[in-house]
């Protein structure tokens, strides 16, 4: 498996129309496609990558929360090799299907309790479970402590911004990346 690049950043908010006004105004991050999550919130992309998330939450976020909730990485190669990288370091993790977008999201959590979100080109067939030692669980239950808020859902939100996003449409479907973006 390589790492091919930083694929976006996901930010929570109780303030989702003023958040995305904001980087589509400001940053000229453009509001588009989103999956048919049953949260709301909004993808902005800088030309056709969608580079920031933004989940809109149930409640404000508390101090000591993560406001920023993940990073997430474009992946190649094998989801199963890495699954068994996860089970042969005792690393925790959990599995999202995005099967609407030919994805599998990998969450990880770093020492410090950090998420990553680790994305491959997949179905969800090649989905293996693997809750790992006491250790790695604590560590699971770490991070995942720095983020006990949970997203709004779509029928409670108030936000122009997530009743929008039907009429966008959903990404296509995922690819395996080819080749790593080198800057020049």
């Amino acid at each position: 498996m390589s790492l091919f690049w930083l694929d976006h950043v996901n930010i929570r908010t109780t303030n989702l129309d003023a958040m995305s006004t904001f980087y589509e105004d400001i940053l000229g991050l453009k509001r588009g496609k989103r999956p048919s999550f049953e949260f709301g919130g909004a993808w902005h992309y800088c030309g056709r990558q969608a580079v920031v998330h933004i989940v809109e939450s149930a409640m404000k976020i508390k101090p000591g929360e993560a406001q920023v909730e993940h990073f997430a990485f474009r992946s190649s190669g094998n989801i199963k090799s890495f699954q068994k990288k996860m089970r042969d370091t005792d690393t925790p993790h959990n599995m999202v299907p995005l099967t609407e977008i030919n994805m599998m999201q990998v969450n990880v959590f770093d020492p410090d309790g950090n998420k990553i979100e680790v994305q491959f080109a997949t179905s969800e067939a090649d989905m293996t479970l693997f809750e790992g030692s006491a250790t790695a669980r604590r560590r699971m239950r770490k991070g995942e402590a720095m983020n006990t808020i949970p997203p709004l859902p779509l029928k409670k939100s108030k936000a122009k911004t997530a009743k929008t996003n039907k009429k966008l449409g959903v990404p296509n479907p995922i690819k395996p990346p080819k080749k790593r973006f080198v800057p020049t």
